[in-house]
């Protein structure tokens, strides 16, 4: 059901998760979205992995109504594997990490279950909300990045005070802007009210006891026996394996390669 019979938004809930089984769900809509976009082809597992959602601290914010996810997005922490803008925007994050006292943060993969666009508004205010809230508690002091298709730009300098870094360029095929925002601008961006978007936001981001919000997060990796298959898949490995074999003259020979990037990624 994408709506209630008079036409009500039907309650939504966020969940904050790091966890497998619910991680699964959120890259099969994910990759959903991006398929529509046009970004990638169609996957045989309907999920889409990147490396990056295996740093350390990232999560996923799962919107759900009715026990169905309607709507997802994630803060990818920096970590070994890098943000998803590096892709695009390498030196300009570079220059941010080196100026921080704090790892970058990247959220991103915003989506909305195409039965629930008429909704769009309001399940990305909620999702929203859930990451704001979050990162006011717990990384306050970290840069955080958006990769942002140049007509999101304003709602995103709107809602979150972000500034133009760099941009446009080519990322997944479309053109992206970078944008960068932390701690500071977003508190007094929410104490100078604004535009609706922002008061939304910034209502549910200071909520006292928000009954819509839920943490499942355990803060540990997940399974190599889930994660793997997806990395395959998208030719992450291969990657990784012929990185290693440019580095072999250089380092002690390995098992092979692609054993040793599997090693890599599951360590």
């Amino acid at each position: 059901m994408s709506g209630s019979a008079n036409g009500a938004v039907p309650p939504v809930e966020v969940v904050l998760t790091d966890r497998a089984e619910d991680l699964d769900e959120a890259l099969g809509l994910i990759h959903d979205g991006f398929v529509e976009a046009g970004y990638v082809a169609p996957l045989p597992s309907g999920r889409r992995m990147h490396p990056s959602y295996l740093n350390p601290g990232t999560f996923f914010a799962l919107a759900r109504s009715g026990g169905q996810t309607v709507g997802v997005c994630n803060i990818v922490c920096d970590g070994p594997f890098g943000l998803p803008s590096d892709r695009a925007f390498a030196e300009e994050n570079d220059a941010v990490r080196a100026a921080a006292d704090a790892p970058l943060r990247e959220c991103g993969s915003l989506v909305v279950r195409s039965e629930w666009r008429r909704h769009t508004r309001h399940v990305f205010t909620k999702l929203l909300g859930a990451l704001v809230r979050a990162q006011q508690a717990e990384f306050f002091a970290s840069p955080v990045m958006f990769a942002v298709a140049p007509e999101s730009e304003r709602f995103h300098r709107g809602v979150f005070s972000a500034e133009l870094v760099a941009g446009p360029r080519p990322l997944y095929g479309e053109p992206a802007v970078l944008l960068l925002t932390h701690g500071l601008r977003m508190r007094e961006g929410m104490a100078a009210g604004g535009g609706p978007g922002r008061r939304a936001v910034a209502r549910l981001a200071l909520e006292r006891h928000p009954g819509w919000l839920s943490d499942r997060r355990r803060f540990v990796p997940p399974p190599p026996e889930w994660f793997l298959p997806l990395l395959d898949e998208q030719g992450y490995l291969d990657r990784m394996s012929a990185q290693l074999s440019l580095l072999s003259p250089f380092r002690p020979p390995a098992a092979s390669p692609r054993r040793a990037a599997r090693a890599r990624v599951t360590a």
